[in-house]
């Protein structure tokens, strides 16, 4: 009988996380997203923000189509609405991870583009690099025609908060 190794596990920089399987205020806010029993908040409607298609603790997904509309450079969507969806989907992979009791805000916010974006399909990963109880990192990846064309690094700030607000999305 052959043996196998099992295959390295990499090492988690992620402390101060919600347990996988625990229920909390953010991961209901996102199930609530996703089945349209939570409204999107104000600033989600107004920038037409695309929801996540899918999620699990510290990795969201979403799948979706820029229009010509998003456009300056004829052809190519603008920076600033690429910058505002890294922002976004860095917040709701907050949501995903932190436990109740706890909020976040942006501190610091960076995109690398690799190659024009441009009106059609994408699709967007988000994953939860690091986080400790006061400090997290997500890291934005937009996909389009099979290659990465923009990542966007987000630092986050956790902070304590009244339970009444636990788990609302801020950034």
């Amino acid at each position: 009988m052959l043996e196998t190794t099992p295959p390295p596990t990499r090492p988690t920089r992620l402390r101060g996380l919600a347990p996988a399987g625990s229920d909390t205020s953010g991961r209901r806010v996102l199930a609530g997203l996703a089945d349209g029993t939570v409204a999107d908040p104000p600033a989600a409607r107004t920038l037409a923000l695309p929801p996540a298609t899918s999620w699990l603790p510290g990795l969201i997904t979403c799948e979706t189509a820029f229009e010509e509309d998003l456009t300056l450079t004829p052809g190519v969507v603008f920076g600033g609405w690429i910058a505002c969806l890294v922002d976004h989907f860095a917040g709701l992979v907050m949501l995903s991870a932190i436990p109740d009791g706890s909020g976040f805000l942006t501190a610091g916010l960076a995109v690398n583009y690799h190659a024009p974006l441009v009106p059609g399909p994408v699709s967007i990963e988000t994953e939860l690099t690091s986080c400790s109880t006061r400090r997290a990192v997500a890291e934005v990846r937009f996909v389009q025609h099979g290659a990465r064309a923009c990542t966007g690094t987000v630092e986050q700030i956790i902070h304590r908060t009244a339970p009444a607000t636990a788990g609302r999305m801020a950034g």
